[in-house]
């Protein structure tokens, strides 16, 4: 863009130009008249001059002195427009520049919401968001389908979802900024369910602001069922072990009272000692073989083994207790000369405490049956082919279980009333049933027991892909 004082100078150019055109133009007009009329040489000259000058200076006082002084106003405007034209282009580049910013910083905030949200919802337990006044402001899936029966979780109040008044008092200490914790029980489609429920403080950014609260919900069922399994194991291990260490520490007391000197008491003594003490003994072992079957590290062998085999073991094992009572024990196998595959051990085991268990209660001159079958259709396949399931039945008649205590024969140290045995038979540890039902599980099988009182009692075990074909 020309600057002011080059566009003066343009103008006077020009100005001079305009003279020289008009001098041109006029003088020949001048000396035309001038002859025709008889004037002077030198004075037609001058008046030429003259002329030509006055028209130049009309000419740029009319036309050139105007545009001169428009163009000066432009060049002024130019200078001052400049600089706004600059700093409005560049303010609008910083304006872009910034609105990019933002709206990647927002792509980048929605990829983190969804990131936590995703968390949030994986998680397995129930989860909640309770605002300050006991309202819930956000639940993950786990949380939704947890209060799938009700209408709705998030807009709701805590009363309207909990019952247990605790969890409103575990909300108060955590809005005042304690992370309080207790177990509630919460009856579920599949009965009472115990929950730890956990209820934390979230941090607002303003600190005059009352924060969120988050409540979590662990179904601890399970571990409250094996506590409370513990203690009352150890409870009964007590005083299992206590009946038979009193009667031994009464004998020895009554021995060393001088009881030692008469010979039919002695041997009378002698022979309490030694039957506590075979208690004992079978209960330590009972306590050993029921620790190995409930541990993790429960390594099962199975083996290519004859039924025979495991009946021969059952009829030397219990040879003298059947002698001893006149009772018979009766193995039956269908079809005959049946090969299994399956852990020797665990089977003799399961087969061994249920026969000990049929001897103690079965009548006098009755017999104890012992009848495996092979299950009809194959429930399992292997590299030799398909196999069969295994149902073995111990049946005894005996006087029976009676109904309201046929579901919980198989806990630990539980005992059917002695007095329904008779004097004739022998206490045991209460452990042999737990025992069994433990080896059954670890062979992925199944036992039940059906029993008619005064009649007999029939044991039921199922394995199943046992049976070789």
């Amino acid at each position: 863009m020309p600057q002011p004082g080059k566009a003066t100078s343009s103008l006077d150019l020009h100005a001079s130009h305009t003279l020289v055109l008009v001098a041109l133009w006029a003088c020949p007009v001048v000396l035309t008249a001038g002859a025709v009329m008889g004037w002077p040489l030198p004075w037609l000259a001058g008046v030429c001059l003259l002329v030509a000058l006055a028209g130049a200076w009309t000419l740029r006082a009319s036309i050139w002195k105007p545009m001169a002084h428009l163009q000066q106003q432009a060049a002024r405007a130019t200078r001052q427009l400049a600089p706004t034209t600059d700093t409005g282009a560049q303010a609008a580049l910083d304006v872009a520049q910034a609105a990019t910013n933002a709206r990647a910083r927002l792509d980048a905030l929605e990829r983190e919401r969804a990131s936590l949200l995703a968390i949030f919802d994986a998680v397995q337990s129930p989860l909640l968001v309770v605002d300050a006044q006991g309202q819930a402001t956000a639940a993950n899936a786990a949380c939704i389908s947890f209060f799938a029966g009700r209408s709705g979780v998030v807009g709701r109040h805590l009363d309207e979802l909990f019952t247990q008044p605790v969890v409103l008092r575990l909300h108060a200490r955590a809005i005042e900024g304690e992370v309080a914790s207790q177990t509630i029980t919460m009856t579920q489609g599949e009965g009472p369910r115990v929950f730890l429920i956990v209820a934390a403080p979230t941090k607002p950014a303003d600190a005059n602001v009352p924060g969120n609260v988050l409540l979590s919900l662990r179904d601890i069922t399970d571990l409250a069922q094996a506590s409370a399994l513990k203690t009352a194991f150890v409870a009964n291990a007590s005083h299992e072990l206590r009946t038979p260490l009193s009667s031994i520490r009464i004998a020895i007391d009554t021995l060393a009272d001088g009881a030692w000197d008469d010979a039919a008491m002695r041997s009378r003594l002698a022979e309490v000692i030694s039957d506590n003490t075979q208690r004992l003994d079978e209960m330590v072992r009972d306590l050993m073989e029921l620790s190995r079957l409930e541990s993790p590290d429960m390594q099962i062998s199975r083996e290519r083994i004859a039924l025979a085999d495991i009946f021969g073991e059952l009829h030397r094992v219990f040879e003298s207790a059947t002698a001893e009572r006149g009772l018979t024990l009766v193995c039956e196998q269908s079809p005959r000369e049946m090969h299994l595959h399956t852990d020797r051990k665990l089977l003799l085991l399961i087969v061994r405490n249920l026969v000990d268990n049929a001897l103690k209660f079965a009548r006098e001159g009755t017999s104890v049956r012992v009848v495996a079958e092979a299950l009809a259709g194959a429930s399992g396949t292997s590299r030799e082919g398909p196999r069969s399931g295994l149902r073995i039945l111990v049946i005894d008649e005996g006087l029976g279980i009676p109904v309201e205590h046929q579901q919980r024969i198989f806990e630990r140290f539980y005992q059917v009333d002695s007095a329904r045995t008779g004097a004739t038979a022998r206490r045991g540890t209460g452990l042999g049933l737990a025992i069994v039902k433990h080896a059954v599980k670890d062979l992925g099988g199944t036992i039940r027991v059906e029993s008619v009182w005064k009649q007999g009692t029939t044991m039921i075990v199922e394995l199943p892909a046992t049976v070789e074909g």
